[in-house]
């Protein structure tokens, strides 16, 4: 029996609550379901399982050694076990520390209310009201208000492209805008002018609550299922290894507690296994993550201060592509990205483990944490190889020109991102990932040659590749042949259909999204007949979900849906 090798933490210690994970969705749901009514007795207590390092060690990482370093030094930064139907093998990331995705992503934009509704229940005004609650909880100065100069740059060449600034905002965190033009939003950064992270996820809950207790270094390693009187899975308790210590330990539930999965895309990987005792077979369905295409580098007027805070800019411009005949619109998504050359290239350095390694190789590097690491670090080496050499060619060139000798490379580039058109799923043993990513279409609906994909990447490429020329100017042309040597990431229309057939076949790389595996209404109760079943995953008696794994992958960038997802859960759970 598994729990006979595990200790027992306290024979007479049990929780009322546990909180698997500690992300966004964790600290949505943590930041209401803590705020005890004064008249609650007793108080439940609550334990939160987190496998990373606790916060104080990743701001060590995200706030005082630039947060972009995060990316290129493997530290809080792991990956899935992904690849596409045939085979292709995708870069496809998880952060895992306490705080989970809000500790290392940016981008504050809410899914339409339409689109909440759809998915998850209720209607638009619960949706509206919900996101207004929950959007004071955050730093969210007028972020229309002293923008940057690099800001005001991405702003005024994507409204020489036809692009708005979208108006649609609650409490200054702005909203996704149905509809097919094309948006400009601007959102509250999170940065300081240094470029260190001020604000998270975090710091939407009171972790000093007298409730609440968090173990880091903690991984889950099963889950303790019986049956209850009416024939339902409960969970009675978890067990767990400590990472540091490799002890191991159960931890019990008490008779009426509830566990919280807030494991993002670690949640459908913990059930897998439980599917058929709970007679649930939607556990680990419907998956997916944003598509990401890297776009070409510029470098930015010399009159434009670029500052650390920059390297995200905090525009987040979309627009949605229209099928000819049949299929789907697709919403296309760009981010902009600036800084000087070692700091931009920190943020993308995990990009060129998708362009310099081939396919055979990662393969072994996403199924090896140690190759990871070690392949991380030589690029994070070579890149700062290639930055001496060009600080001491600018540098020899500056002194010819009579210019300051350690002037800095600046560099203005973008990311576009979208949802592929085909769902993946879960297999093996949970932790297999089959993401369709440039997929044909096998189903009869579309003629088997089509590939929505790719016709969504070079038609939106190539329309926008005139607001990139914007940006700035183009590379010296040595850089700009070794560059595209490397990646093929094109600079003139007639270059962007090889670049997209390339990428399909050899390039292949997430946004560090993924979604579904347990949806609303599929896997789990929507709480429309009963609301205190919202999130109940469906066969079980006190497991619920309150995290990115509960819905298909939003349009835009998931981080604020994932905040609301769990808050949703949490006022259901507890008006």
């Amino acid at each position: 029996m598994l729990c006979e090798k595990f200790e027992v933490e306290d024979e007479e210690m049990t929780y009322d609550v546990i909180v698997v994970g500690s992300g966004n969705g964790a600290c949505g749901f943590l930041s209401h379901y803590l705020k005890l009514d004064s008249e609650q007795s007793p108080i439940e207590k609550v334990v939160v399982i987190e496998e990373g390092d606790d916060f104080f060690n990743t701001s060590d990482i995200t706030h005082q050694n630039n947060w972009t370093k995060s990316y290129a030094e493997g530290n809080i930064f792991k990956l899935h076990k992904a690849k596409t139907p045939d085979g292709i093998p995708i870069i496809s990331g998880w952060a895992c520390t306490m705080g989970g995705g809000g500790s290392i992503n940016y981008t504050m934009i809410h899914e339409s209310s339409e689109w909440l509704a759809q998915n998850i229940g209720r209607d638009k005004a619960y949706w509206d009201s919900l996101k207004a609650e929950l959007n004071q909880k955050f730093l969210r100065e007028n972020p229309t208000k002293n923008l940057s100069p690099v800001t005001k740059t991405v702003i005024k060449a994507a409204e020489e492209e036809g692009f708005h600034i979208s108006t649609d905002t609650i409490e200054n965190i702005p909203n996704y805008r149905e509809g097919n033009t094309n948006w400009l939003h601007i959102f509250p950064t999170q940065f300081n002018f240094f470029g260190q992270r001020t604000n998270s996820g975090v710091s939407l809950v009171n972790w000093f609550d007298q409730s609440v207790e968090i173990k880091t270094r903690c991984r889950v390693v099963k889950l303790e299922l019986t049956n209850d009187p009416e024939d339902k899975a409960r969970c009675v308790g978890i067990y767990v290894q400590y990472l540091d210590t490799d002890k191991k330990e159960f931890l019990p539930l008490s008779d009426n507690g509830k566990l919280i999965m807030c494991a993002g895309a670690a949640t459908p990987k913990l059930l897998w296994l439980q599917r058929e005792r709970l007679e649930n077979a939607e556990i680990g369905r419907y998956v997916s993550d944003h598509i990401v295409l890297p776009l070409g580098v510029y470098v930015p007027d010399k009159k434009i201060d670029v500052t650390p805070k920059d390297v995200y800019v905090p525009v987040f411009a979309t627009t949605v592509w229209q099928p000819e005949a049949q299929g789907k619109p697709t919403v296309c998504c760009f981010d902009f990205f600036a800084g000087d050359f070692e700091k931009l290239w920190f943020i993308i350095s995990h990009l060129y483990l998708t362009f310099l390694l081939p396919n055979w190789l990662k393969k072994i590097v996403i199924q090896v944490p140690l190759l990871f690491y070690i392949t991380k670090n030589f690029v994070r080496i070579l890149i700062q190889l290639v930055n001496f050499f060009i600080n001491l060619w600018m540098g020899i060139s500056n002194t010819i020109q009579g210019k300051p000798w350690d002037q800095e490379l600046e560099l203005i580039t973008a990311i576009v991102k979208f949802n592929p058109a085909m769902d993946g799923y879960y297999s093996g043993d949970g932790s297999e990932i089959t993401l369709g990513f440039f997929t044909e279409d096998k189903r009869g609906v579309l003629p088997s040659s089509f590939n929505q994909d790719k016709e969504v990447a070079k038609s939106v490429i190539k329309k926008q590749l005139a607001l990139l020329n914007r940006l700035g100017q183009k590379p010296h042309w040595l850089f700009k042949f070794v560059f595209r040597l490397f990646t093929k990431i094109p600079y003139e229309p007639e270059q962007v259909e090889r670049y997209v057939d390339v990428y399909s076949r050899k390039f292949l790389l997430s946004e560090q999204h993924l979604a579904g595996g347990c949806l609303f209404n599929k896997a789990i109760d929507t709480g429309m007949n009963n609301v205190t079943n919202t999130g109940k995953l469906y066969g079980s008696a006190n497991v619920y979900i309150a995290d990115l794994s509960t819905v298909p992958l939003p349009r835009i960038s998931p981080q604020m849906t994932a905040y609301i997802i769990g808050f949703h859960v949490a006022k259901s759970l507890k008006p």
